[in-house]
């Protein structure tokens, strides 16, 4: 990619990350009368195409980068994921984020008294999922990257 297409590509993928969840968001109320498969499908392709930009917009942003910045966002990256989830634990634990996280759940799903322990629960188990999930990807990226850097030259 040369240097003048990089920032052109970078709008793109940068829109193309906020407007498909923004998108997929406001379709919510339509999708609410979908089938299953629908919105099983809208949500994969939001989710796919939000991932994939937010890959390449990494890709590129690297590219851009001196080994001071590099260094900079490995101690952001590392520290930034590490702290975030321990800030979403902790708040998990506070009946205000509980009512908020239930409310929303309802508001999104249109049911007025939505059932707390199920909405917590699988919210729970969401971030739980999400946090063993990045913790196996570290361990495994790790191992290949230490094998591929021990290699006699």
């Amino acid at each position: 990619m040369t240097t003048l297409a990089a920032p052109a590509a970078k709008k793109w993928m940068l829109a193309a990350a906020i407007i498909v969840p923004a998108v997929f968001l406001a379709t919510i109320p339509w999708l609410k009368n979908q089938p299953d498969v629908v919105v099983y499908l809208f949500a994969g392709i939001a989710a796919t195409i939000t991932v994939l930009c937010s890959l390449a917009l990494a890709v590129i942003e690297d590219r851009r980068m001196d080994e001071w910045h590099r260094t900079a966002a490995r101690f952001a990256s590392q520290w930034g994921w590490l702290t975030g989830g321990a800030l979403v634990a902790i708040l998990l634990a506070l009946p205000p984020v509980h009512d908020a996280i239930i409310g929303a759940s309802g508001a999104l799903a249109g049911v007025v008294d939505p059932d707390r322990t199920l909405v917590l629960m699988a919210f729970m188990l969401g971030f739980i999922a999400v946090i063993l999930i990045q913790s196996l990807c570290t361990m495994v990226l790790s191992f290949l990257w230490r094998s591929r850097k021990s290699r006699a030259e």
